[in-house]
């Protein structure tokens, strides 16, 4: 596993081409493009995580059966970009126990970006995100990407979005900034956000490598930290992309699977 991460990152680092930079696959770019102001989303998701405890296995699974992520960029005297996200979510849990499993909506994301700074090689751009609760069941959250905890639970998130060239073919996209979680039942859950992507892009394809963190604070809930090789091709004006999440910490799901169509208009 070390060999093969370490002969993705190699890639990344050394390989040249000629071809317009790709989107990342979890990071939003923090450049504000108002000349094609639309960026739309369309995504699947699963995750897996399998554990024991006092004698008792455990395994669970997450579904985002369709996950759905708009952004329109207004051309304003700062540029700004609004968003809205949406999703329908299948979980489900198997133990020695009992088996259980539920079907339903995902929280509804609204967003507001602002670009501090949009230039060629650099890009720095502020954000609010809040999701306002839709999710009935808490099997509807298992070992999603993002710390939203308890049914019915809303959540809000502020911070940093940020790229940076690093060459006619590399760029890495950053997202800094804290959460909070409010369950229907429980305490609030503070979390940190610190997500990280590098994306190659090719001629005819793509290499992305993301490093993705959150820690939950509140009850010591600890730190969900995933590794993401990705590919992504161009497709005319659309790309396909597609990630592998592996758990690298004993808080983190042990593995999943990500594709998505990202699309500008």
């Amino acid at each position: 596993m070390r060999k093969s991460i370490l002969l993705a990152m190699l890639l990344l680092l050394s390989v040249s081409s000629a071809n317009a930079a790709l989107a990342p696959l979890n990071v939003q770019q923090a450049a504000i493009n108002t000349e094609n102001p639309d960026q739309l989303t369309i995504g699947f998701d699963w995750f897996h995580d399998h554990g024991s405890s006092a004698g008792s296995e455990t395994s669970s699974d997450g579904f985002n059966l369709l996950r759905m992520d708009w952004r329109h960029s207004l051309d304003t005297g700062i540029p700004t970009r609004i968003g809205m996200s949406a999703g329908l979510s299948y979980g489900t849990t198997d133990s020695t126990t009992g088996d259980s499993s539920a079907f339903g909506f995902s929280n509804i994301g609204l967003s507001l970006e602002a670009a501090l700074v949009d230039e060629e090689d650099f890009a720095l751009t502020w954000y609010i995100n809040q999701h306002f609760p839709m999710v009935q069941s808490s099997l509807l959250l298992n070992n999603t990407l993002r710390p939203v905890s308890g049914r019915n639970a809303y959540g809000f998130q502020t911070g940093a979005e940020y790229t940076i060239s690093l060459g006619d073919n590399l760029a890495w996209h950053g997202d800094v900034g804290y959460r909070f979680d409010v369950p229907d039942a429980g305490a609030t859950q503070h979390s940190l956000i610190y997500y990280n992507e590098a994306v190659w892009s090719g001629e005819d394809f793509g290499l992305s490598l993301g490093l993705l963190g959150n820690t939950v604070y509140t009850d010591n809930l600890g730190t969900d930290l995933r590794l993401v090789p990705g590919i992504i091709i161009p497709m005319d004006d659309m790309q396909f992309r597609a990630g592998l999440p592996l758990g690298i910490n004993n808080d983190s799901p042990d593995i999943g699977v990500q594709a998505s169509i990202y699309k500008t208009f």
